[in-house]
């Protein structure tokens, strides 16, 4: 009678070791990767968005240290613990922070630079009523553009 799962007869000393389901490993490894880039990118930017005098220097340095130290610890460890998919959403979640922290700055010298600049001459509705024209422009001028057959 045969031995499920070796289809033979023979009895092992040692019970044979299968092998990690390649589901499981997607699954462990893109978590890995999920959660290490959002819960990373999430710590790093908290302070930025409670505490809004980041123009002062104690404020800025305040904000790393209350949001990159822990997000730097949490990388770390998913690191360790999941490999390179969690080195990949490590720094993944870095990059994203990365181009958060450069427009939270640049947010801050726009202000200082919007005093001194000069009041536009066109009426305040621009901003939202040319954004809006220019959508609508270019969705009528695809569905211009569509073939004959691709709208029905």
């Amino acid at each position: 009678m045969a031995f499920e799962p070796l289809q033979t007869d023979e009895k092992l000393d040692v019970p044979e070791q299968t092998a990690q389901d390649m589901d499981k490993q997607m699954l462990f490894g893109c978590s890995g990767f999920l959660i290490a880039s959002v819960v990373g990118y999430l710590l790093t930017i908290w302070p930025f968005l409670a505490f809004q005098k980041i123009e002062q220097t104690f404020w800025l340095a305040a904000c790393f240290a209350a949001g990159g130290g822990p997000a730097i610890i949490v990388g770390l460890i998913s690191t360790r613990r999941f490999g390179l998919a969690g080195a990949c959403g490590f720094v993944a979640g870095a990059m994203t922070t990365g181009i958060f922290l450069y427009l939270r700055i640049q947010q801050s010298f726009l202000s200082a630079l919007a005093k001194s600049s000069p009041t536009p001459e066109y009426p305040d509705s621009f901003i939202w009523l040319l954004p809006i024209v220019w959508i609508l422009l270019c969705v009528f001028l695809a569905v211009i553009a569509l073939p004959k057959g691709e709208i029905s």
